[in-house]
């Protein structure tokens, strides 16, 4: 899953230059992979395999540093075609070029595809061209976090569980997917010294909440449905831990692996309902800066200013009148299955539905929270009017 906003892809003759540029991107808030900042996790790692994901799977999008040098080295054309196979695929902007020489020709890589001249900018000054590419592709950057939580609790299957301990007692029985279990341990919480609370175990609190909750817990569920006023009930500060940890829960699994598609999205909609309140906007900032390298996949962010996904629909007549296209910001969101491919949609393509129920699909199935999506169809048409697909055609996993 995509975990950088930049990777950086260049021969090792040239790293005075790209060092400068790293250490810019840095305290600018940009997630950049650098061997030299990933040192130790590199270590005793299957190089090949690791860093083939790294450049095809890791990032939004790869700087490649392109010199004589750069054409040459064995490991530089493996990171190039890495990221080529992503840019195939997705067949949309990935790999950014930069050339310190445009003389030299790099297989894949052409010049009719919009460079940058590196002789021409400084290491700061093309670092700060990186970071204007990004903010135009929606990334949202912070330069300084408000919070950081450990690997253990965003990986919380790995959470130290200790004896004799109130919290460890508390997340395993949250773990249990038990309701017996799990509603005394979610009572307990409420009843906990919170100045003994590390942010940590706030945060994985939270999680657990939110994920009891999702299982149908009757006590979570109450906290989700009356969220201000439960965190109101437990300090300010470890309420902003609670409400960081129930955010991340939305997005990221147990191994703190970005969800993809399949958001656990039950109570999404109480939670941006948070989203603003000036109390918890460190917050909306905490999960905007964890989610700015998925954004190409999610409709909407937290935002304290709401954001609206507007979705644009063409309607052909014919009987019964056909939705030919559905547009989210220009990118065409209808797919191509076969009949016996998985379709997430199948309740759209499966028979005719009304005009007026295609937002409420949209909403389940791109898990956007009600009031955050907006729908505009090119012919003023009955809400009532039954439509259908395209033959051999479904709406597809939100693309933006």
């Amino acid at each position: 899953m995509k975990k950088y906003h930049v990777a950086l892809s260049f021969a090792g003759e040239d790293r005075e230059y790209i060092d400068q540029v790293a250490s810019r991107l840095q305290e600018k808030g940009v997630k950049v992979f650098y061997d030299k900042f990933e040192d130790t996790k590199l270590w005793g790692k299957d190089l090949y395999t690791y860093l083939s994901d790294v450049y095809q799977n890791q990032a939004f999008f790869t700087v490649m540093f392109i010199s004589e040098a750069y054409k040459e080295k064995l490991w530089t054309n493996h990171e190039r075609m890495s990221a080529q196979a992503r840019a195939f695929v997705e067949n949309k902007e990935y790999i950014l070029p930069a050339f310190f020489d445009t003389t030299v020709e790099v297989p894949g890589v052409l010049k009719t595809t919009g460079y940058v001249d590196l002789s021409t900018l400084s290491p700061e000054e093309f670092a700060d061209k990186i970071v204007e590419k990004l903010e135009d592709s929606g990334v949202m950057l912070v330069t300084e976090m408000h919070f950081a939580y450990s690997e253990y609790a965003r990986a919380d299957v790995d959470f130290p569980i200790r004896l004799d301990d109130a919290v460890s007692e508390i997340v395993t029985a949250l773990k249990s997917y038990s309701w017996y279990t799990q509603s005394p341990a979610v009572i307990r919480i409420f009843k906990l010294d919170w100045s003994e609370i590390s942010p940590d175990e706030a945060f994985v609190l939270g999680r657990n909440i939110y994920q009891c909750a999702c299982g149908s817990e009757n006590r979570a569920m109450d906290i989700m449905k009356n969220l201000r006023r439960e965190l109101a009930k437990i300090p300010a500060e470890s309420a902003e831990h609670v409400l960081n940890g129930m955010l991340y829960e939305v997005y990221f699994d147990r191994e703190g692996k970005f969800r993809g598609a399949k958001l656990k999205d039950g109570f999404l909609s109480e939670l941006f309902a948070l989203q603003s309140v000036p109390k918890y906007e460190n917050c909306i900032n905490y999960i905007q800066y964890v989610l700015a390298p998925y954004r190409g996949s999610l409709g909407v962010l937290p935002n304290k200013t709401p954001e609206i996904l507007k979705v644009r629909v063409k309607i052909d007549a014919s009987d019964p009148p056909i939705l030919s296209s559905i547009k989210c910001q220009g990118k065409e969101q209808l797919i191509t299955v076969d009949e016996d491919a998985d379709d997430p949609a199948w309740r759209l393509s499966y028979r005719a539905f009304s005009l007026e129920s295609l937002p409420e699909r949209l909403l389940e199935l791109w898990k956007i929270p009600r009031g955050q999506l907006e729908v505009r169809y090119d012919k003023d048409l009955p809400a009532t009017t039954k439509v259908c697909l395209p033959k051999g055609k479904s709406v597809g996993t939100l693309k933006i």
